[in-house]
């Protein structure tokens, strides 16, 4: 599966160039069924991989979360290509699975109606592609295991704290600590339509910068470990199709605290309406319309301030992916900004997306 989009994207208001500039990569996800490649059946070998070329921001207006994930992923490989996910995965009976190996985060959310996308299916912004927690790395190796269960669900995560972009088969893994998250989720019916509860939580056992010890805008710091992450999901469908069981559009909340030292959030919160567009009888084509609202550390910012001068994010944003072709989307995207940076107007940015699958 070979994608190449392209996106037309500019500042129309806001603090910075309002130039409209052109962006563009390179992504190809190739897998192996283990069954075919004469090994156990149920599992297979997955990538993905990506190039990003070194010709348009990813975050216009000084907005602190990518505005553009598509090219912002590989992070700080411009110009190389780069395998973000490369695992291992492998199904136990008939309701669970694990994987091991080496993740992008966004791979994971691939099934999701509103997150994910890898910010050309669906949002552009990071919060609202893959929500950041604050402890999850860019790109981390680790394993993920599922299991499948009435009345609940469960997925666990452990993996190593530090990003691993670069990283294949690394040899420090662990030294610096470990994280592992466990989610639970229930599925049921409200008003006759799908309806899923999620509740998670995450924990680091890993050093971070404790912010109260940065001074007048100084990093004169000491450590500290300990950070934690605790979030709330609600999704209800508020129409399906009766024929194609991923075909819907619903409703979508997220909310999560987190300790706020050293974890760089505090509280978030997302909200918004999202999925294929059944409403125009057009089920290859997909919407959304979310915002969000980040706290950051408090602590982080009664520390650099008012050097720095940075205070909350939040954001609206408005897409829609028109399907030309199976193989050729086109769509625009919207979002009004207001940025974490201070000295930064309200931003407004707009683009056009252009996407070829293979």
């Amino acid at each position: 599966d070979m994608r190449y989009p392209g996106f037309y994207q500019g500042l129309v208001s806001g603090t910075g160039d309002e130039d409209i500039q052109y962006g563009d990569k390179f992504d190809a996800f190739i897998n192996f069924d283990s069954r075919k490649l004469g090994l156990r059946e149920g599992g297979g070998f997955r990538s993905h991989f990506e190039y990003a070329r070194d010709n348009a921001p990813t975050n216009l207006g000084g907005a602190l979360f990518a505005t553009n994930t598509a090219l912002y992923w590989p992070v700080g490989k411009p110009n190389k290509l780069v395998a973000t996910s490369l695992y291992f995965t492998q199904r136990v009976g008939k309701k669970s699975s694990i994987a091991l190996g080496k993740f992008n985060p966004v791979d994971l959310l691939a099934a999701d109606n509103f997150y994910g996308g890898w910010g050309t299916d669906r949002f552009m912004n990071l919060i609202l592609v893959a929500p950041p927690s604050g402890l999850i790395p860019v790109v981390f190796i680790g394993a993920v295991a599922t299991v499948r269960s009435q009345p609940v669900s469960w997925t666990f995560m452990v993996f190593d704290p530090n990003d691993r972009t670069d990283d294949y088969l690394p040899g420090d893994l662990f030294e610096d600590g470990v994280t592992g998250s466990v989610a639970v989720s229930h599925d049921t019916t409200l008003a006759g339509r799908k309806t899923t509860f999620v509740l998670g939580g995450l924990y680091s056992t890993a050093d971070g910068v404790d912010y109260s010890s940065i001074g007048g805008g100084l990093v004169e710091t000491t450590s500290k470990s300990g950070a934690w992450n605790i979030n709330f999901e609600f999704k209800h469908n508020l129409q399906e199709d009766a024929e194609q069981a991923n075909a819907s559009w619903g409703f979508y909340l997220k909310a999560a605290i987190a300790d706020g030292n050293p974890n760089y959030v505090q509280r978030s919160l997302i909200a918004g309406i999202g999925g294929k567009a059944l409403f125009f009888g057009r089920p290859q084509d997909n919407f959304g319309l979310g915002a969000y609202y980040y706290n950051l550390s408090d602590e982080l910012e009664d520390s650099i301030n008012p050097a720095a001068l940075i205070s909350d994010e939040a954001a609206i944003e408005a897409y829609y992916n028109y399907a030309m072709r199976p193989w050729l989307y086109l769509g625009p995207n919207i979002q009004c900004v207001k940025p974490a940076r201070d000295r930064f107007d309200n931003a407004l940015v707009a683009s056009l997306r252009l996407q070829f699958r293979f």
